[in-house]
């Protein structure tokens, strides 16, 4: 059987060559950001914050969360929109699961666009719930006819990353909170972003105190279990 050839620019590519060098320009670029001069990538981290005034000073710019193993952790969001001023359509946050540089595409995206719905104050806070290897909040300049204001209300974005199986009890404290603000929050036009959480929330969980917890640093840590006196408690709650 004959080589199937490829041709980009002016060169002839093998296909098993321009399948090899798709997957390197893959691993190559993973985070797929939207400026090399303003974007951060978070790697290795399960919980954390920023302010937008921080992570985007000016346009384009974006952040980049990657979860460690999509079969066993999920991330959240929580974001705490602006009170004042806001430009729609000029942040979009998104999961996929890769970006391939060479065509600038984002493999598997799905838009949390609606979901966020930054500029629309009747639901102050915004949770969502991702699976794919990447997360990603984008900053880039508002739609055609629209005005950059040159101070845009700063908005607050949490995020968490929790075990499938067996997670922490700290992380389920936190989870746990904010699902039950989503689902206080969650309207017809606007529901809850969360959809199912490996906690379990409808028990009441025990109040850890922060040497207690497995919060380190800033980072809760996944398959921890803190010692408190109620030890069986604690193993149902860690699936044991």
């Amino acid at each position: 059987m004959s080589n199937v050839f490829l041709i980009c620019g002016q060169t002839k590519w093998p296909f098993p060559a321009l399948l090899l060098f798709l997957l390197l320009r893959v691993h190559a670029a993973p985070s797929g950001p939207e400026s090399d001069s303003c974007s951060t990538l978070v790697q290795s981290r399960f919980f954390g914050f920023f302010l937008s005034s921080s992570v985007f000073p000016s346009v384009p710019c974006s952040w980049t969360l990657q979860n460690p193993d999509p079969r066993r952790y999920t991330v959240f969001i929580k974001v705490t929109k602006p009170r004042e001023s806001c430009v729609p359509s000029q942040l979009r946050t998104f999961q996929y699961d890769s970006f391939l540089e060479i065509t600038h595409t984002y493999l598997g995206m799905e838009s949390f666009d609606e979901i966020v719905g930054l500029c629309d104050n009747s639901v102050p806070v915004a949770f969502l719930e991702a699976g794919k290897q990447f997360l990603q909040m984008r900053k880039g300049p508002p739609r055609a006819g629209r005005q950059v204001q040159e101070e845009d209300g700063d908005f607050k974005t949490e995020y968490l990353v929790v075990g499938k199986r067996n997670p922490s009890m700290a992380a389920c404290q936190m989870l746990c909170q904010w699902l039950e603000d989503c689902l206080a929050s969650s309207t017809s036009k606007r529901p809850c972003g969360i959809m199912q959480t490996p906690c379990l929330c409808w028990d009441p969980l025990p109040q850890l105190t922060e040497t207690e917890s497995c919060y380190h640093n800033g980072v809760y840590l996944e398959s921890c279990l803190p010692s408190t006196t109620k030890s069986g408690r604690n193993a149902e709650l860690n699936g044991e």
